[in-house]
């Protein structure tokens, strides 16, 4: 019977010159239904379509199993020179082995998550059919693709991290909600454990419960990132709004603050509906001034002494602003919304998958009391800036001493979850500006 070469596998000396040769030919009939199989093709244009600091996109054309069916993939990477058989197959992200194939002679295109900066890795990949480690028939090993992750723009100082490692939430700085729910099955590469957020069907807020806050050293800048993967089944509100994920609070603000009024909150959040979009929120809902007749009313040119969200003027263009009643105060705030990243079918930002978000904030200046729209607003996903506005206005002349220094994790729908759902987050870090 011929014999099969199976990539990473130790030969027998007798057949050591076989590894010279391309993948064999199965002559062999298929003992089920007699049908003719051969070895799964091989991929020769493996590419780099993309990089960023943590991660490397690849594409290729796929090709069949052998039996004229879409084969199964494993991908493997190491720093550069590769060697397959000392190589590791992808663990992180869409390119993690078993990657299933689509169609034949498409291109798949995948992303490996977990990588270091400024690297130069090597790629491969080999298409089988069956299952690994098990019974499996491989075709050839690819070509190598290259790429050098890149540099990730620094000068920002680390303030805290948090890796979910263990619940002692308080020994590191945690405060108001200290419960935390460990998965220690939905983890990023390296590490151990997770922090879940489930939501039950019909609940406003996770099983961890309410806010988990940590204060900082107060800053007029702020960088948040982090690992996280929604489920398969992730449907977030199934409304144009909710749900809340991330917040971070002013100096102005108490400690133990409600995220929904406040001189400054800021949302860090994605909203879901076949596929997931980032969204950037800004409210200061104190700072409304109800002083110059109705609402809303803009004092932009009149005042400092105003709110820079809906109800007392906008200061940007192309974005979206809120001034309604809530009651017992006036909601206003102001939001930037990205294009669809978490997508809802396997490949490249699927929501059942780790993804890496970041996103910067830095207070604009004030010059002779104005307040000028020269703050910043970004968000990366996966190392893809998607983002980037250098125009905005967080503070008016009127509160030249507002910082950002708080964060909360608080995961809210408003309406009730549709479904039994869970959020993950895992390594996250905050700082005053990006870094590594």
């Amino acid at each position: 019977m011929p014999y099969i070469l199976a990539p990473g596998k130790a030969i027998a000396r007798r057949w050591a010159w076989l590894a010279f040769l391309p993948a064999l030919a199965v002559c062999s009939g298929d003992m089920a239904t007699g049908a003719t199989a051969t070895a799964p093709g091989r991929v020769s244009d493996l590419a780099v379509s993309a990089t960023s600091d943590a991660s490397v996109t690849l594409a290729f054309t796929q090709v069949d199993d052998g039996t004229g069916q879409r084969a199964k993939y494993d991908i493997r990477y190491a720093v550069a020179p590769m060697s397959w058989g000392s190589a590791n197959s992808v663990a992180g992200g869409t390119c993690a082995t078993p990657v299933a194939g689509t169609a034949v002679s498409s291109t798949l295109t995948c992303t490996v998550l977990g990588l270091s900066p400024s690297t130069n890795y090597n790629f491969q990949v080999t298409a089988f059919r069956g299952t690994l480690n098990a019974a499996a028939v491989f075709g050839g090993v690819s070509n190598v693709a290259a790429a050098t992750t890149t540099t990730p723009a620094s000068g920002g100082t680390l303030l805290f991290q948090e890796n979910f490692e263990d619940a002692n939430l308080v020994s590191r700085g945690w405060y108001d909600n200290t419960n935390m729910l460990l998965s220690t099955t939905e983890h990023t590469f390296g590490s151990n454990s997770s922090s879940e957020y489930r939501f039950l069907a019909g609940a406003t807020s996770p099983t961890s419960g309410g806010a988990q806050r940590h204060k900082f050293t107060p800053s007029n800048s702020f960088y948040l990132s982090y690992y996280v993967k929604y489920s398969a089944n992730w449907v977030g509100s199934n409304k144009s709004y909710h749900p809340h994920e991330f917040y971070t609070l002013s100096t102005l603000d108490g400690d133990y603050d409600g995220p929904s009024k406040n001189y400054m909150t800021l949302y860090i959040e994605q909203n879901y509906q076949n596929g997931g979009r980032p969204r950037l929120a800004i409210q200061d809902n104190k700072s409304v001034n109800y002083g110059y007749g109705a609402l809303p009313n803009n004092l932009m040119g009149v005042t400092e002494n105003r709110s820079t969200g809906g109800c007392n003027g906008v200061a940007e263009s192309n974005l979206f602003s809120e001034c309604y009643d809530a009651g017992s105060y006036w909601y206003n705030d102001k939001q930037i919304t990205g294009p669809v990243t978490f997508q809802p079918n396997p490949g490249p930002g699927y929501k059942n998958d780790w993804n890496f978000v970041g996103a910067y904030f830095q207070l604009n200046t004030i010059a002779d009391g104005i307040g000028q729209a020269d703050g910043i607003m970004q968000y990366w996903f996966n190392g893809t800036l998607i983002i980037d506005r250098h125009d905005i206005l967080f503070r008016t002349g009127a509160r030249p001493a507002l910082q950002f220094s708080q964060l909360l994790i608080a995961p809210y729908i408003g309406d009730g979850s549709p479904v039994d759902q869970s959020m993950f987050i895992d390594n996250l870090r905050v700082a005053t500006g990006p870094i590594p």
